[in-house]
This record gives structure tokens, C-alpha cells and sequence, in this order.
């Protein structure tokens, strides 16, 4: 546990890709990890950052904290938009599930009731597909994406649910995928850029999850006013959350694209260069 990054990280420390190859090693990496004394001394240099002087350590700590060179990424670029569209829809069933029971003639403490059904589920959900994500004949990335799709349909289908017993099988399926969202997203980040790059990127997914928050419940509220009624809004936001899910099912493709791309060196015995090769 010496390594903040694993504060970030709600899997399972033995699925790590790091761990697999050399347990051992790892094992001592963590026990070798130390806090550095950031303190500079007189003789360090310093640095510009923001028209800012820093001392060489400051300055190497804030262009880590600072390092956007992920968005050069196309398999954390997809994973953002993901994420965004996944919050844009996400909030609306907390927001608005309520006032649409109403809307159809509930009683307001059942229909209250219905967002109980959201936590509970949500809650019970988040335990086992955690448990499920530390096996090692999940594959995470599909779990996550499965998740997102049923979500996404179960809102979008949503209000052709009109009955109270309807509603509640709605909101409970919605608790139990939604908790995916909530529980896999670091471990599918490590699973696809590795630990060492979980703080910048988890950092830069909430900056992407916070915008679609604030984006979300209020255009719902705006087709309302439009239209009088919330179908439309649990149509966009389930399109939105379905389509998060669909696309990440692209990313194995990218991923063997990706490294059948890659340079590869051909070493030779006899004398100059190596020769650079670019996999066809």
C-alpha cells in the first residue's frame, strides 16, 4: 500500500499486469516505495511552470500532476468520451424518476420508494460485480460494456413502464448495471493503460464525468418544459448510456491494431545500424 495510486484502484492487487509477471518483484517495489523529501535545497535549480518558479522536485511533481499527454491516446480518448456520455445520463433516474411516477398517478411516498430500489440494488450489485471482476475468467472490459448496454436500453425503454411494479423492475435493473459504472472504472482504466497511469487519467475522467453531470439533468428538464412529459429525456439519456457501452467493445480491435503497428528492431550480426521494422 505504499503507492497512492492505489487509493485510485478498487480491484484486486493479484490482477494487476505488473503483479502477474513477477510477484516477487513487485511485492518489493511496494515495500521499497518511499515519500521523497519534495524540501529543495539551496543548490537545486528552479523551474518555470505557469510563469511560476518551482524548485527541480516541485517542478517534476506538478508536470506529472499536469501531464495531458494522454489525451494523445486513442484508447484513453474513447474511454473518456465513454465516461462523458455515461454521465450525461447517469444523474437523470435520480433526478427525475420520482416526479415522472408522480406524473403518472403514484402515490409520492411509493413512488419515493423507487429510488430505494435504485440504492438497494445498486448497492447489492456493486459487491458482486466486484467479486465477478476479481475472477480470472471475467474479462472486465466486457463486464463493464454488457453493463452499460442493458443500462442504456433498460432507460430508454423505460417509460413504456408504467406500472408501479413495472417501474420498480426498471429501477432495480438500472441500480444493478449502474453499479458497474461506479465500481469497474478504475479497474478497466488499469486494464488498459497499466497502474502507473491511473492518477492522471482517473483525474482527467472525473473533469470529463463532472461536465456530463452538470449537462444531463438540465437538458431533460428543458425537453420537458418543451414537450410536457420526461419520454423524450429517458430516451436521450438511455441513448447515451447505450452508446457509452457499445463503443468500448471496439477497443480489443484498437488495442491489436495498435501493436500490430508497433515498431520492432531486427538485430544483426554484422556490423552498422539495426534495422528499424514496422510490422505490416
Amino acid at each position: 500500500m505504499g503507492r497512492k495510486r492505489i487509493f485510485s484502484y478498487s480491484g484486486s492487487l493479484l490482477n494487476i499486469p505488473e503483479y502477474k509477471k513477477d510477484p516477487e518483484q513487485y511485492r518489493c517495489s511496494m515495500l521499497d516505495c518511499k515519500e521523497e523529501d519534495v524540501s529543495p535545497s539551496d543548490t537545486e535549480s528552479q523551474s518555470n511552470i505557469c510563469c511560476i518558479k518551482a524548485h527541480s522536485k516541485q517542478a517534476k511533481i506538478l508536470h506529472q500532476m499536469l501531464d495531458f499527454s494522454l489525451f494523445k491516446d486513442p484508447i484513453f480518448m474513447m474511454y473518456a468520451t465513454s465516461n462523458f456520455l455515461t454521465s450525461i445520463g447517469f444523474n437523470v433516474p435520480y433526478v427525475y424518476t420520482v416526479d415522472r411516477a408522480v406524473l403518472w398517478g403514484m402515490d409520492g411516498k411509493d413512488a419515493a420508494f423507487l429510488l430505494s430500489v435504485i440504492g438497494i440494488s445498486n448497492t447489492v450489485a456493486r459487491l458482486i460485480l466486484g467479486w465477478l471482476s476479481d475472477r480470472s475468467w471475467i474479462n472486465r472490459l466486457y463486464l463493464y460494456n454488457s453493463c452499460l448496454v442493458v443500462c442504456g436500453v433498460s432507460m430508454a425503454l423505460s417509460p413504456f413502464c408504467s406500472s408501479y411494479n413495472l417501474q420498480a423492475v426498471y429501477c432495480a435493473i438500472f441500480g444493478i448495471t449502474s453499479g458497474a459504472y461506479v465500481g469497474l472504472t478504475s479497474v478497466v482504466l488499469v486494464d488498459l493503460l497499466g497502474l502507473e497511469k491511473l492518477t492522471n487519467a482517473f483525474g482527467l475522467l472525473l473533469m470529463f464525468q463532472g461536465i456530463a453531470s452538470v449537462i444531463g439533468p438540465p437538458v431533460i428538464g428543458a425537453l420537458y418544459d418543451s414537450i410536457g412529459d420526461y419520454d423524450a429525456g429517458f430516451y436521450f439519456a438511455g441513448s447515451m448510456i447505450f452508446l457509452s457501452g457499445a463503443m468500448l467493445f471496439a477497443i480489443p480491435a484498437i488495442q491489436a491494431h495498435a501493436a500490430h503497428k508497433r515498431p520492432a528492431f531486427k538485430i544483426t550480426s554484422g556490423e552498422g545500424q539495426d534495422d528499424l521494422l514496422t510490422e505490416a
